[in-house]
This record gives C-alpha cells, sequence and structure tokens, in this order.
C-alpha cells in the first residue's frame, strides 16, 4: 500500500454524515449566551473583567474604544461577537478570553476566530472574534473595490464564515481546519456580501491558481499534516472542484433552496466525491 497516496485520499474524503431528521431549527442558544448580553452599552473591557470575571491583564491597547461586542444568529443558536480594530488588539483580546499572559504568534492574515475559551471564569464558552481588515490578506484592487466598501464586505464574509463553522459544530458535530469546511464557510461568506459564489473569488481567497498545483495563500495553511511533496496534489484537488461548487450553488439558488439545504449539500459531499463526479462525466460526454 502507498501510505502517501492513502493519506491523500483519506484526507479529501472528509465530510459530514447529514442527519435523516434535523432539530428544529435555528437550535436554543447555548446556555451562557444569556450571561454575554449584559454586554449591550457597556465598556467591553470593563464588561468582561466585572460581569464575567475575566483577569484584567496588563495590555497596551491600541483602540481600545473600538472593541465592542455584538450577537450573531445562526443555525446553531446565537453567538457573542467580539469585534476589534487593530491586529495587536485582536491578539491581546484572544489572549484575555484565554487567560493568557502572552499572546501567541498569529500572522497578520488571521483576523477571525470561532474559539472556545479557557479562561476559567468563561470556560468554554464559544466566541467568535474578529479584527478589522482585508479578507485573506487581499488588497481592495485584486477585488476590484474601493478600500473602505472592500474592509466593509471583508467583515461580513468574516462573520458568515465564522457562524458557517459554528453551524458544523452544533448540526453536524464537529468543525476542523480542512479544504472542505473552508469552502463551506467561504461560500456563506461570498453569499452574504455579494449575493453569489465565485469560483474565480475563492482562488483568490486560499492562493491558488487556475489549472495550478501551487499555493500561495491561505489554503496551505490547511494542508500541514499532509507531506509537503503531496500538497500540489490537495492544492490541484480544489482548484478542480470550485467550478462545481459555484455551479451547485447557482443552481440550487435557482430553485430557491434555502440555507439548510444548501449547508447540508455542500457539508456532506467530499472533495474526493466532486472529483470522481467530475471524472465520470467527462468519461461519458458525448464526443465532439
Amino acid at each position: 500500500m502507498d501510505l502517501k497516496v492513502n493519506v491523500y485520499k483519506t484526507f479529501l474524503k472528509h465530510c459530514y454524515d447529514i442527519p435523516e431528521n434535523l432539530s428544529k431549527l435555528p437550535l436554543e442558544d447555548e446556555s451562557y449566551v444569556a450571561n454575554w448580553q449584559k454586554a449591550e452599552g457597556k465598556d467591553v473591557l470593563r464588561f468582561l473583567v466585572d460581569d464575567l470575571g475575566l483577569s484584567a491583564l496588563d495590555f497596551k491597547w491600541e483602540n481600545e474604544a473600538d472593541l465592542s461586542i455584538s450577537f450573531t444568529e445562526t443555525l446553531g443558536g446565537r453567538l457573542p461577537v467580539i469585534t476589534t480594530k487593530s491586529h495587536k488588539d485582536f491578539l491581546f483580546m484572544d489572549a484575555l478570553l484565554n487567560g493568557r499572559e502572552q499572546i501567541r504568534e498569529v500572522p497578520a492574515t488571521v483576523n477571525a476566530f470561532t474559539m472556545q475559551t479557557k479562561a476559567e471564569a468563561i470556560f468554554r464558552h464559544r466566541v467568535i472574534l474578529l479584527n478589522f481588515a482585508p479578507y485573506s490578506n487581499i488588497p481592495a484592487e485584486k477585488i476590484r473595490l474601493p478600500w473602505d466598501e472592500w474592509l466593509i464586505l471583508s467583515q461580513k464574509i468574516r462573520l458568515a464564515h465564522e457562524s458557517a463553522h459554528y453551524e458544523t459544530l452544533r448540526l453536524l458535530g464537529g468543525m476542523k481546519n480542512h479544504p472542505l469546511d473552508e469552502i463551506v464557510a467561504d461560500a456563506f461568506g461570498q453569499l452574504a456580501a455579494f449575493g453569489d459564489f465565485s469560483a474565480d473569488r475563492q482562488r483568490l481567497f486560499f492562493g491558488l491558481e487556475k489549472g495550478k498545483d501551487t499555493c500561495n495563500g491561505r489554503l496551505s495553511f490547511y494542508t500541514y499534516n499532509i507531506p509537503e511533496n503531496e500538497r500540489g496534489k490537495i492544492y490541484k484537488a480544489v482548484d478542480n472542484v470550485l467550478d462545481d461548487v459555484e455551479k451547485e450553488i447557482r443552481d440550487r439558488l435557482s430553485r430557491q433552496e434555502n440555507k439548510v439545504q444548501l449547508f447540508m449539500a455542500l457539508a456532506g459531499k467530499s472533495i474526493f466525491d466532486r472529483l470522481n463526479h467530475l471524472s465520470l462525466h467527462k468519461r461519458t460526454a458525448p464526443g465532439r
């Protein structure tokens, strides 16, 4: 057995088992969410320390006045959303919520987490943490939009993206740093920001070029457990299925399928199965 091939195929076969009978959606909020609702109208740091009992760590915040807490509706219930407006403050908030006195090293391209907090006072609360920055570190000119507009749309993408990860967790029992999960989450991010899903836009977000097996962007992060000389196969596989994903989303939207139907269809079909479908379609297509 070729273990490298086996690892590659197993990796691409990841998808979620879709339950036959879904619970009434959206699900009830998790119990801790009610405590976070007291944040409305309060100074964010004061709320976190005085109301939730977090330790007041001596961070030198860059834009403390711009910290905010809001809530987002998901299929898995509401979630608290904390927004920062500098990457340093994003790292400070990550440390505060996780009870760490030191920040962790995170690339400037990472500006969102759906986290399960580790600080003792709020242990295992689920929180979305967002920083105001261009999505996937893509310059505004590459997306052909004015800078201010691109920043606003970037936040819409991030919020829908992180919400989709939470929905995968609560509805389907897990979430992964995996290309399939990222396609699902970015699909809903694109829909929230642009009203459609573009395969070429997704290649830009992932750092892919059509027809190539290289990556210069964030998709490389999700293949760290694949042997380095096999990662090109993953990049090529993802590139190959993105047009199919675009077509499926367009077709399902034209049939006026709802979010739940689209979510389950995308999360329940692996990249491996999409590749096999495309290969079969090419073999059975009539000659020209």
